[in-house]
């Protein structure tokens, strides 16, 4: 994730699955793989018959623990609740390990402007868009798979599963080319819409824990800067109040965060001095007017400079 400074400090992870067909409940994982996005250290798992999605499934698991961003392509539509289903059925997880989840299919639906123009928005048409469609080395579609799979189970072909792995190494190689050429988009609006994730360390007799923070959307009010997000493991539980923001955190690691905002014309702004924020924690500098710090101008809203300002504010928990 070269351009996303969300990502940044953070164990990013490119992963796709083929399975033999669409429904977790009657279907199955046939491979899974993973690699980091500079395209290295290629890891493939695949289930040598029914009876080995188990180990499969674990794998996966065992991958996603070692994560703190999951980037996909459709994977929150698919791969990651096809996942859960099957990890479910073998008793394995009630949920997944907590990730950030960067779906790179939805990013560019929302936010790329050629989306809208395109006949189709499948990964192999936007590596054709964006001059990246050379590389890939295989020639098969999701689902030949299938076929290969069972010829694999059936006569044992060791062609059939080259050929499966070939694709699914090919597919989270490709996206991993794909999220090094996003330099265009909104990633500050991306974290402010969508959610972002900061690790927290807390010390107790027990030794330190690093607590991941995942947010989900924040909404700009007309009076209020508004967060929700939860904590994994949870932090200690803890709530903070003054003047101008509420924050609290439950046992559970539920998080809530009202930040009161002030207004003036077309101008929205935080206090920082009220806050307790000092100027030089921050990094969004031109947002700073005279202690004050702007989250929406003429201009609209400033996206990083609320996402910045809140997780400041976030690290008060431990």
């Amino acid at each position: 994730m070269r351009y996303d400074p969300y990502a940044k400090g953070l164990k990013c992870k490119v992963f796709d699955i083929e399975t033999t067909g669409l429904y977790p409940t009657r279907d199955r994982i046939i491979s899974a793989s993973f690699i980091d996005p500079d395209g290295t250290d290629l890891r493939q798992y695949f289930s040598e018959g029914s009876a080995a999605e188990y180990l499969t499934v674990s794998a996966i698991l065992s991958e996603m623990e070692d994560c703190d961003v999951l980037i996909t392509y459709n994977g929150q539509s698919f791969d990651v609740p096809f996942v859960l289903a099957r990890a479910k059925k073998y008793g394995l997880a009630e949920e997944l390990p907590p990730v950030r989840q960067a779906d790179i299919y939805r990013w560019l639906k929302s936010y790329w402007p050629l989306a809208q123009s395109m006949p189709s928005l499948s990964q192999k048409s936007v590596e054709r868009a964006l001059g990246l469609d050379e590389r890939r080395t295989d020639m098969i579609g999701g689902d030949e798979c299938i076929r290969l799979y069972s010829e694999y189970v059936n006569l044992e072909r060791q062609e059939a599963k080259d050929l499966i792995l070939l694709h699914n190494g090919d597919d989270v190689r490709q996206l991993a080319a794909i999220t090094q050429s996003l330099s265009f988009l909104p990633y500050d609006r991306i974290a402010f819409e969508k959610g972002f994730m900061i690790k927290l360390a807390s010390v107790s007799l027990l030794g330190e824990t690093v607590h991941k923070v995942i947010t989900s959307e924040m909404k700009l009010t007309a009076n209020e800067l508004e967060l929700k997000a939860k904590s994994y493991p949870p932090c200690p539980p803890a709530a903070f109040y003054d003047t101008d923001a509420e924050l609290r955190c439950g046992n559970s690691g539920d998080i809530a965060l009202k930040l009161r905002t002030g207004s003036r014309g077309s101008l929205r702004f935080a206090d920082l001095k009220a806050l307790g924020v000092d100027e030089a924690e921050l990094r969004n500098r031109q947002s700073v007017k005279s202690g004050y710090m702007l989250l929406e101008t003429e201009d609209g809203v400033d996206y990083g400079a609320c996402c910045e300002l809140v997780g400041i504010l976030l690290r008060r928990l431990v």
